[in-house]
């Protein structure tokens, strides 16, 4: 039996119009009756995420979309990802350090790398969205934030988004 989804679209404050959402979810249920959601990521692929369940609860406006309106934001995602795509294909990883101090549970983890325009451009991870834009070595170097970015590697990286996405899944309300 071929796979029936519902499409929606989750808006915010910085990102209010449904035809350019912040997020676009699927739902599904699978044969013994279980929903499924998932998220179109910027690591492009769908991928399970509690962010329908969060914005329904009122953390974000949702609107149903259909298919197509989901095809059209996955084309957009993908271009504007290969905009900022690191030239290389490499990322440089660090641990940001702040208030906690072991670097395999810090209170940030960066990405940076030199974007197709020269830039370097950078991004931190948030449990449950992925991959976000942020301005956290700017504000370090402008003096607006505290700590240290340590340097790791992408095993590393994936060991934390690990255990942050496991620590997310516990406290939700959909954990089993």
């Amino acid at each position: 039996m071929e796979r029936q989804y519902e499409y929606f679209a989750i808006v915010t404050e910085r990102w209010p119009r449904v035809e350019d959402p912040r997020h676009v979810c699927r739902r599904w249920v699978d044969d013994s009756g279980q929903t499924h959601d998932e998220e179109f990521t910027t690591d492009l692929v769908w991928a399970p995420t509690t962010a329908l369940s969060q914005a329904e609860s009122g953390t974000g406006g949702v609107h149903r979309i259909d298919a197509a309106a989901a095809t059209r934001f996955e084309h957009t995602r993908r271009e504007r990802m290969s905009l900022l795509a690191p030239l290389d294909g490499r990322y440089s990883y660090f641990a940001w350090l702040n208030y906690r101090t072991d670097v395999d549970d810090p209170d940030g983890v960066r990405r940076t790398w030199k974007g197709p325009r020269g830039f370097e451009l950078e991004e931190g991870y948030v449990a449950g969205s992925g991959w976000e834009r942020s301005h956290l070595l700017d504000d370090l170097w402008r003096g607006r934030k505290d700590g240290e970015l340590v340097p790791i590697d992408s095993e590393a990286v994936e060991r934390i988004i690990q255990r942050w996405e496991q620590r997310r899944a516990e406290r939700s309300p959909e954990a089993p």
